[in-house]
């Protein structure tokens, strides 16, 4: 009819030009006389897809699809839809039908690979993209997502190329500087990182995942003032970060005198940051009234007492603490609130101790093992999804088991202490994990120790917040923590670095860890130490 013709006609132009409001209606007006119209059922798919109503797009194009389903098109936006549901796998199975009907559809391929990304897919999810751009002039976002295929696979310099291009394409195309960052940053390159991020905001100013990627970028290169204030964008909701997952409406603090009133101080991601900065209590305590410290319950019994703490709860992350207060700030919030930087770092040590009776009872455990006493750790917690670059195997420390007069102590928890049977007769080491119950069990340990050489987790955080001496084994791309290009740290006095020369590559670090050990054994007045007590 020519009036639903116009009627159409017109919502079209709205919908092209961005006016959903006006396209909306038109389209709806066409559906009272034209009930099972598949063009505009699917037109009203997209916008309802458009405006964050996912469930009603997939309605929608479902029933676009029962009245034609035929049309390539229908088949590929359900598949859009049911993968910003969270259904990749059904996704695919949609972006595979209109394939069927279109087997040169390059849009329906590019969306099959960002599925099969969701699934970590990334062999199949390269295949996709070289098929749609063999089938003609690829877009700039076709190359960023290829450019993810080949970062995943672990082919850096293919997958720096694919984000060059996009950008080569779209000059402000945020997401591939972005992408291109964060490539940077694992190989090394922080300058470019720096510079990739920076382009990325020039063009996107709130682009959350951005500020966060520059934040640890700036901290890593030593730029504390201007990472801090980046930092401070972990806690947009649009990063979804789950490290601490409670959202309060009291105020956050920001460092302003609080007499009189209640400050909660929480938690946030790893167990050795929370180690790292509960040093900042006795200053945050000098600024006000009562303060509420909430850790996990494996911290408990180590804080228990801690100079500023009034109270000490255990976090559970699905319950809000059971008590009330004013304002709240995240322990990682306090090097930014107190303006820290490398020259004014709080690095008094120790500011952890062992419980004493804990200590004097491993004291009399390891009193029969002469010699000098080592504890190691090999791994940090397999749910960090970058925990492979971090960790290493047990068989890396051989070297060290080699040293004459040198008794090696496991402090390792979790699936990789495994590998301790796995070379059972290989390596000499007294495996501790079954005392170990909390971090006060731990400390009790470490105070009877010599030292202790492990990759970075949790236990050098507490080994160096003791002030007991630790040689730190850092991958090629470091935490932003440990800086760069130095062997100390200002965080913790008694912490030295050893770095990784080549991603991936612990055997020249382990000898030259075996060749330093073996000469601070050299050394007479070193030889046989007596643990701090």
């Amino acid at each position: 009819m020519p009036d639903v013709n116009r009627t159409i006609q017109l919502a079209v132009r709205h919908h092209q030009a961005g006016t959903l409001s006006r396209a909306e209606p038109l389209y709806k007006e066409v559906l009272k006389s034209r009930p099972g119209h598949p063009f505009v059922l699917h037109a009203l798919a997209l916008i309802a897809y458009q405006t964050g109503r996912c469930e009603s797009a997939l309605a929608l194009v479902t029933r676009a699809l029962e009245a034609d389903p035929k049309t390539p098109q229908f088949h590929n936006t359900r598949g859009v839809v049911l993968e910003a549901l969270g259904r990749p796998h059904k996704a695919i199975e949609a972006y595979r039908q209109a394939l069927l009907l279109k087997p040169d559809y390059a849009e329906a391929h590019h969306n099959t690979a960002i599925a099969m990304l969701a699934l970590r897919q990334y062999d199949a999810a390269l295949a996709e993209c070289k098929q749609a751009i063999s089938l003609g002039p690829a877009s700039a976002q076709l190359h960023n997502t290829m450019g993810f295929c080949l970062e995943n696979q672990d082919r850096p310099a293919e997958a720096v190329e694919s984000y060059k291009q996009a950008l080569r394409l779209a000059p402000d195309f945020a997401e591939a500087h972005n992408h291109l960052g964060v490539l940077q940053s694992a190989l090394g390159r922080y300058d470019h990182a720096i510079d990739s991020y920076t382009r990325a905001l020039r063009t996107e100013p709130n682009y959350a995942e951005a500020h966060w990627n520059l934040s640890l970028a700036l901290l890593l290169t030593g730029r504390l003032h201007e990472g801090w204030r980046e930092y401070q964008w972990r806690h947009n909701p649009e990063l979804q970060m789950t490290t601490y997952p409670h959202r309060y409406d009291t105020p956050r603090w920001d460092g302003s005198p609080f007499a009189g009133r209640t400050l909660l101080l929480h938690y946030e991601q790893g167990f050795g940051d929370t180690i790292q900065f509960v040093r900042y209590l006795p200053m945050v305590k000098a600024r006000g009234g009562a303060v509420i410290l909430e850790v996990r319950k494996p911290l408990v019994g180590l804080l228990r007492g801690f100079p500023g703490v009034d109270e000490l709860i255990e976090a559970s992350p699905d319950v809000r603490p059971p008590t009330d207060f004013d304002l709240h700030a995240s322990l990682m919030d306090l090097p930014g609130i107190f303006a820290t930087t490398l020259d004014n770092v709080p690095a008094d040590v120790p500011y952890l101790y062992a419980d004493s009776a804990k200590a004097a009872h491993w004291r009399n455990q390891l009193s029969g093992d002469h010699g000098f006493k080592v504890g190691i750790v090999w791994s940090g917690s397999s749910i960090y999804e970058r925990n492979h670059t971090r960790s290493c195997r047990l068989d890396e420390f051989l070297p060290l088991a080699e040293i004459k007069n040198l008794n090696l102590y496991s402090l390792q928890k979790g699936p990789p202490a495994a590998q301790l049977k796995q070379l059972a007769g290989r390596i000499p080491v007294t495996d501790l994990a079954d005392h170990l119950h909390d971090f006060s069990d731990t400390a009790a340990v470490i105070e009877n120790l010599h030292l202790i050489v492990s990759v970075d987790t949790c236990v050098p955080h507490l080994a160096a917040a003791m002030a007991k001496p630790v040689w730190l084994l850092l991958s090629s791309a470091p935490a932003w923590q440990w800086m760069l290009d130095r062997r100390d740290s200002p965080w913790y006095p008694t912490i030295r670095l050893f770095r990784q020369s080549r991603p991936g590559h612990w055997q020249d670090l382990f000898q030259q860890v075996a060749r330093e050990l073996t000469a601070l054994l050299h050394q007479p007045t070193l030889m046989h130490p007596s643990p701090q007590s």
